[in-house]
């Protein structure tokens, strides 16, 4: 199940269902960068309003611009997890054992 998002210009995006059931589900939204944080927010504005129990945001960038984090518990989401491409209180996933990896098969 997911949703899709069609981004209507550069600030409007546009989020829709596609046979998505959450009523009663923890649901864990995958992005690869948050910035502003308001494709998120309303994604997990939509599912608060389909029933979702709980609602975590997971990424790779966690940009986080503009006060993100609080809209996104304003949204309702119950945790943000993120790596360490960029140092922000939420980065709890380091890329560094990857890029090791990846440095040393060279």
């Amino acid at each position: 199940d997911y949703l899709e998002k069609t981004r209507l210009s550069g600030e409007t995006v546009s989020i829709q269902p596609k046979n998505v059931n959450v009523k009663g589900r923890d649901v864990i939204i995958i992005d690869d960068i948050i910035s502003t944080g308001g494709t998120v927010a309303e994604t997990i504005s939509l599912l608060r309003e389909q029933g979702a129990h709980e609602v975590y945001a997971a990424c790779v960038h966690p940009v986080l611009s503009n006060n993100a984090i609080l809209k996104l518990f304003k949204a309702g989401v119950k945790g943000i997890i993120a790596t360490d491409t960029i140092d922000k209180g939420v980065s709890v996933v380091s890329v560094a054992p990857v890029i090791a990896s990846a440095i040393g098969s060279i």
